[in-house]
């Protein structure tokens, strides 16, 4: 704020200077000949790139500023919809309270719309595509529901360990199982990708409801889709009213593969949610 301040004071200082030396050159070029004046119009030129040079400086920092203000009230109001998010949650974090937000976990506002779903369409058969909290909240809601199973995949071993020890923590062994899935290349859409090795358990699991895209990391094809064989993957087994719930939906690689999907798959239809991470869920046409 003070370097605003003092390129403000700096900017009627030279405002004032080239005033001044308007009125200067005036009555110098009214008295005398050119050849006098040309000092005049030199410190008259010299005055004018000082008011144009201070003059971008200050509306520069006032751009800076607003800049700086946008962005606060941008974090304000993630934080704000992640609140609300572990409100509307609560009831499911009896048991311990489960760890939203920060690095990959499910941030509270899009659990909310993946919980919604759930509640709203009771898909009997889910397949999670990345473990972690997610998979807690909705073991947490089967056991509720005294209904439906979730098949969790994993290809870091030791992160598929820990999911597990929250399960059994939460008692949820009777509705969620985590299954390690080693990534291997395979080919889907005539390209090459490393995706999960499909467990021959999930392959005999039947019609699959509901899919939860958060997986494969994004890093291991930093400007590609590494999460784009989901949907063709599993194309064979959805049910008739199957969703795919898509996290981190506001990243260019996720609104490049949704569009994939949609040209390829012309049977579902998108909705787009406003989240911290942007969450989309496609369904197929009514």
């Amino acid at each position: 704020m003070m370097r605003v301040n003092m390129r403000s004071i700096l900017f009627g200082l030279a405002t004032g200077l080239v005033s001044a030396l308007l009125m200067g050159a005036a009555a110098v070029l009214g008295a005398t000949s050119w050849a006098s004046a040309t000092p005049a119009i030199i410190a008259l030129a010299v005055g004018i790139a000082v008011l144009h040079y201070w003059k971008t400086l200050h509306f520069q920092a006032m751009r800076d500023g607003f800049q700086q203000v946008t962005n606060r009230l941008s974090l304000l109001d993630d934080h704000i919809s992640e609140t609300r998010g572990l409100v509307q949650l609560s009831g499911y974090n009896h048991t311990y309270p489960m760890p939203f937000g920060g690095g990959w976990a499910l941030t509270p506002d899009a659990a909310v719309v993946l919980a919604r779903e759930i509640a709203l369409n009771r898909p009997r058969t889910i397949v999670e595509l990345g473990s972690g909290v997610s998979t807690v909240l909705i073991g947490r809601m089967l056991k509720q529901a005294g209904v439906g199973q979730l098949f969790s995949l994993d290809h870091d071993p030791s992160w598929a360990e820990e999911t597990r020890r929250h399960i059994q923590a939460s008692e949820l062994q009777d509705h969620v199982v985590v299954l390690d899935a080693p990534l291997a290349k395979q080919q889907f859409g005539g390209k090459d990708f490393n995706w999960y090795q499909i467990p021959e358990q999930l392959r005999q699991a039947g019609s699959i409801d509901l899919i939860i895209v958060d997986g494969p990391p994004q890093g291991l094809d930093p400007s590609g889709m590494p999460r784009y064989p989901a949907l063709p993957a599993f194309i064979a087994q959805l049910s008739p009213q199957a969703m795919i719930y898509v996290d981190d939906a506001k990243r260019p690689q996720e609104q490049a593969m949704i569009e994939r999907w949609l040209q390829e798959f012309p049977g579902f239809e998108s909705r787009m949610f406003e989240t911290v991470p942007g969450t989309c869920l496609l369904r197929r046409k009514s």
